[in-house]
């Protein structure tokens, strides 16, 4: 209890003294101007930092208007692409304006517009202004329909998004809806071993799946940092194919952020989330007055939590550096890990008394990320260690490690405009994500937060993109994965270690089509074809091989 006071007195201490400066509303994971920013930071037309996402829309405003005042740097495609993006920006410049107190008066304000377009020339469904009140509304509409390994099917989203700012101090954003897919596709491809987000289902029947997302938050920001309050995904990383550090393949989870810039050479942030363990608290049941053939205890589950803080300096331009640190515990709340600056291995220590079996799950990562060094290249690598042991750490006998690391590399514009290259090399030790205490491991809803493939496994992803026009974009990819078993149960945690790939391997050869065009702010079209070729050993050194390939079209509104 005392803990909730102090979290409540903290954000209403913080939201109420907070200079007039601004308010922050993210932009959404999937948009494709992180894209775009990501493209021309490359080539030194802006400095840019996306290590963790999403971003603010003021400061995505701020690069896009950093990169207009440098459009003679710009393709006549990027040029397109600019206009386009600058348009989606009408609350953020009448913010700007309101801030800066050159805004219109009050009784100019055209308070809304239904079916429209707005002052920057962007179709609305449903747009709001006054000196208080900014929003923004879409329904969000999903329809896509396809064939996996010889089977139909379809899946179709509806719901609703809106966000906007409320006075001079508070962002606010919501987005919820429904998705339905018939039929039920079980093939752990599919979802289990793929990047695409998981689900907390609400219906699971032979024909069909359902559930539903939410996400919402509330933020602020002020001259040199900003607060959020929420439910949402994060990632952090620059990969493509997965990030090994937090990725979004677990659903959506509530969490507090603090990001603290208070120059151009030093960022830092802190996270703490609230997880699902999935794990039931066996001395909570008791009995419900519900009458049923089976049990209807009403029980519990083990409560799950991370704090994650990083620091990223800038030595450079175009250059960042980052080491983090983050703590998965269980059970009950720490306020140890709720303070910010806090050594979180320190407090594991202390809360435990030094002994494993009451321990949290502590972890450290670091990432370097270089731009425009070499022209148009992009070059990063990030590395991720669940358990690293220094004495003996070359001695088969005693040498005891879990970690994943990424490299990787983007070129843009080489040897034609607008044509991209990337290439990325993941390797994930036995034993990361895992932990002999189910209550702690690297997961949410049982789903990896890190990388989707898992431990003992490593992948190559390449691919070449081409944006043909303003929001066409074709890419062609490709990715190669080997796979051994993983380290559940007691395995991976004795000496000497499992040896990397131990056990009976799979090997996955995927090659992909994409086809994505976003025909208006917010209505985009895409086409995928992927094929798939695993390949599982047997006991006597021979594989098993199967292909299946998918095939799908999509249209949707509000993503």
């Amino acid at each position: 209890m005392r803990i909730k006071i102090f979290i409540y007195s903290l954000l209403i201490f913080l939201l109420s003294t907070v200079s007039l400066y601004s308010q922050v509303v993210y932009e959404p994971l999937n948009s494709s101007v992180y894209d775009f920013l990501d493209r021309i930071s490359q080539r030194g037309v802006i400095e840019y930092h996306d290590f963790i996402k999403p971003l603010s829309r003021l400061y995505i405003l701020q690069k896009l208007k950093e990169a207009d005042a440098k459009r003679e740097k710009l393709t006549i495609l990027e040029k397109d692409e600019l206009k386009f993006f600058k348009k989606d920006f009408n609350l953020e410049y009448s913010l700007e304006k309101q801030l800066n107190k050159v805004s219109d008066s009050p009784s100019s304000f055209t308070k809304y517009k239904l079916f429209e377009k707005d002052n920057y020339n962007r179709f609305r469904i449903f747009s709001y202004e006054d000196p208080i009140l900014k929003l923004n509304f879409s329904p969000v509409v999903k329809y896509e329909t396809g064939n996996w390994d010889g089977e139909h099917y379809y899946h179709l989203t509806y719901g609703i998004r809106f966000y906007g700012y409320l006075g001079s101090k508070l962002g606010f954003q919501f987005r919820f809806h429904n998705n339905r897919q018939e039929p039920k596709i079980r093939d752990y491809l599919w979802n289990r071993f793929s990047p695409n987000q998981g689900f907390d289902l609400s219906l699971s029947d032979r024909s069909r799946i359902e559930y539903s997302e939410v996400n919402a938050i509330l933020a602020t920001d002020w001259k040199w940092g900003s607060i959020s309050v929420g439910q949402d995904l994060m990632t952090i990383g620059y990969a493509k194919s997965g990030q090994i550090i937090l990725s979004a393949k677990a659903p959506a989870y509530p969490f507090i952020r603090l990001d603290i810039y208070p120059n151009k050479w030093l960022y830092f942030s802190f996270i703490h989330a609230w997880l699902n363990s999935d794990v039931i608290d066996s001395n909570s049941f008791y009995p419900s007055t519900r009458v049923r053939p089976y049990n209807t205890d009403r029980f519990n589950w083990r409560q799950k939590f991370f704090a994650q803080h990083s620091l990223t300096i800038r030595p450079l331009k175009g250059l960042d550096l980052t080491v983090g640190e983050r703590v998965i515990y269980s059970d009950r709340l720490e306020i140890s890990y709720l303070i910010p600056l806090m050594f979180f291995d320190q407090a594991d220590e202390h809360l435990s008394r030094d002994n494993n079996f009451a321990g949290s799950n502590t972890q450290l990562f670091f990432a370097v990320s270089s731009r425009d060094h070499i022209p148009n290249t992009h070059l990063w690598g990030s590395f991720f260690a669940d358990e690293l042991t220094p004495e003996g750490l070359f001695d088969p006998k005693t040498q005891y490690y879990k970690f994943g690391f990424t490299l990787g590399s983007t070129i843009v514009d080489l040897p034609i405009n607008n044509l991209s290259t990337r290439i990325e090399y993941t390797k994930i030790y036995p034993g990361t994500y895992r932990h002999f205490i189910p209550t702690i491991t690297t997961e949410s809803s049982s789903y990896l937060l890190g990388h989707w493939m898992g431990d003992n496994a490593d992948l190559i992803y390449a691919s070449l993109n081409y944006r043909v026009l303003r929001g066409l974009v074709v890419e062609l990819w490709g990715q190669y994965i080997r796979k051994g078993q993983e380290s559940l149960n007691d395995k991976g945690y004795g000496l000497p270690i499992e040896p990397f790939l131990y056990g009976l391997r799979k090997n996955y050869t995927y090659f992909g089509i994409n086809i994505d065009y976003e025909i208006l702010h917010e209505l985009k079209a895409n086409i995928r074809f992927k094929s798939i070729k695993e390949s599982k050993q047997k006991s006597d050194d021979s594989f098993i091989d199967r292909t299946l390939k998918q095939f799908s079209v999509r249209l949707s509104y509000g993503f």
